[in-house]
């Protein structure tokens, strides 16, 4: 068990509660509750997410201002209705499945006979109709935005200059959303306010003219935006000057201050401050608050945060070099999950201060910065590219990653930290200058040459601390098939996991306490 300190991820110390399952080492109540199997050959799955909202959210959402006598019916009445829903996307469709539902509720195609995969997918909501919730899911560098009510896609949204990657819904305001794209950028959109028809940009010295620059410089394009809802309010930019140096893959807003963390190919981790979203002009931000590249060695592929100045990343496996001269003398090292603080947090949100409207970092935030402290490493299995994190106000964050047909997990408060089992050896610890110094070369022409190899210590693999499996499937032909897992997700108050397949299926785990809608 980890010796974090006192309680720093939540969920809650209170000894005179019941023990709940990810607090001990037995089997997790969950059986399988329904399965949708496909009789063709659907292709893999390539997104899940499940209806995130429960009774209680209403605390939360809009900082509480629909917490009224007046919404409370009308609000536990969706809560019922959508309570255990699950959207999953693959190649060229979107597929809604219900928990409690038959059969499947509604396929949605993409139009223009488009078949790319969905790329990032999530449920919202809009303050003015806060009983219609709404998915947003990508395809391509295209955003959709599908009415689960009216069963027709009421928005479509462009800008992006390459492939989406993820989509992340704020989680206090769900109208405010954001797409990761291959284009180095990060676009934050409004479902409140319309596409922009027509540019609004600022003018360029010496030009007495609005800028034609487009997207790619983060102002308006000179084309519509798109049709129905959704605009583009701003743009975290790519580019030398702070910003992402390749594909952007994940983000994550944070629970309740105005930041937005972001990760990629590049190996980096930023934490950007969002910036004022007044809806006219195009807001721009290029240099984040904090931006490091030293928490993994390979592309990150997501991030989350577990607390307010904790995040989880992990990344995927890293090609490495044993010898510094020796090119072609390459090995694997396995992708890592990683936990770990940042340390700026109270330098930008001092408690008990009041709120900083600009926020500035300097130089050694945006460049490479050392404020962040490594708690807990672990490295991941062969194979692990989709990675899902579940927590709450009032449930522990647990990491639910697919393994061939079955789903594993562990509760991220069970982590040991690092160097645990003791620090390695001396000579790993020793300055870099000083190692480089110790084996350099007296004569190029030596061909006895000493130099160490350049492996790195090893790091603990990921322990499993519950595991759920799929079964057995039969296929058309009546021969039994294990269909591999390619995506899962947990939700309804950690009662429900679902698991998309590598073949189409999709499969249903409850709780054996889940109460309909319950927050619990």
């Amino acid at each position: 068990m980890a010796n974090i300190p006192k309680d720093p991820l939540g969920g809650g110390s209170d000894k005179s509660k019941p023990r709940r399952w990810y607090r001990t080492s037995a089997d997790p109540p969950f059986r399988l509750a329904m399965k949708y199997s496909n009789e063709t050959d659907a292709g893999p799955s390539s997104a899940v997410a499940i209806f995130p909202w429960s009774k209680d959210s209403l605390d939360m959402l809009w900082d509480g201002g629909l917490n009224t006598d007046e919404y409370l019916p009308s609000w536990q009445a969706m809560i019922l209705e959508w309570s255990g829903v699950c959207a999953v996307g693959g190649r060229g469709r979107l597929v809604i499945y219900g928990l409690r539902h038959l059969p499947r509720l509604t396929s949605i195609y993409l139009p223009d006979q488009n078949d790319a995969n969905i790329g990032g997918l999530a449920w919202a909501v809009r303050q003015e109709l806060p009983f219609e919730p709404l998915l947003v899911f990508s395809a391509a560098s295209f955003v959709y935005v599908f009415s689960v009510k009216t069963r027709t896609i009421i928005g479509t949204l462009r800008g992006h200059g390459g492939h989406i990657t993820a989509i992340a819904v704020h989680p206090i305001h769900p109208y405010l959303f954001c797409s990761t794209s291959r284009d180095f950028t990060t676009r934050i959109y409004d479902l409140l306010l319309e596409p922009q028809q027509v540019p609004n940009n600022p003018h360029w010295p010496p030009g007495t003219g609005p800028s034609l620059a487009g997207a790619a410089h983060g102002l308006h394009m000179t084309e519509p935006e798109g049709e129905g809802m959704g605009r583009c309010v701003a743009v975290l930019s790519g580019g030398r000057s702070g910003g992402h140096l390749a594909a952007v893959l994940g983000a994550a807003f944070h629970p309740n201050q105005p930041l937005l963390a972001t990760c990629g190919v590049d190996r980096v981790v930023k934490i950007w401050r969002l910036p004022p979203l007044d809806g006219d002009t195009l807001a721009r931000e290029d240099k984040p608050l904090f931006s490091s590249s030293q928490i993994h060695k390979a592309r990150v592929l997501s991030v989350t945060w577990v607390n307010q100045d904790i995040l989880l990343t992990h990344s995927a496996p890293a090609m490495m070099r044993r010898q510094n001269d020796i090119t072609d003398d390459i090995y694997e090292e396995a992708g890592t999950l990683v936990l770990w603080r940042w340390l700026s947090f109270d330098r930008f949100f001092p408690p008990n201060m009041p709120y900083q409207k600009v926020l500035r970092g300097c130089a050694s935030d945006y460049q490479e910065s050392a404020s962040f402290k490594l708690i807990s490493i672990y490295s991941l299995p062969t194979g692990t590219s989709n990675l899902h994190v579940y927590h709450s106000l009032t449930h522990e964050p647990i990491v639910l990653f697919p393994f061939a047909n079955g789903i594993r997990m562990i509760n991220v408060k069970h982590f040991s930290p690092r160097f645990s089992s003791g620090r390695p050896p001396f000579p790993l610890d020793e300055d870099e200058m000083v190692e480089s110094m110790k084996n350099a070369r007296l004569n190029d022409d030596d061909e006895d040459d000493n130099s160490s190899a350049m492996v790195s210590p090893p790091v603990p693999l990921l322990p499993v601390e519950w595991e759920i499996n799929a079964g057995k499937t039969n296929s058309t032909d009546a021969i039994a098939y294990s269909e591999d897992i390619a995506v899962c997700a947990m939700g309804v108050g950690g009662g429900v996991i679902v698991g998309a397949g590598a073949k189409g299926s999709v499969w249903f785990w409850e709780g054996g306490t889940l109460q309909s809608g319950s927050g619990i």
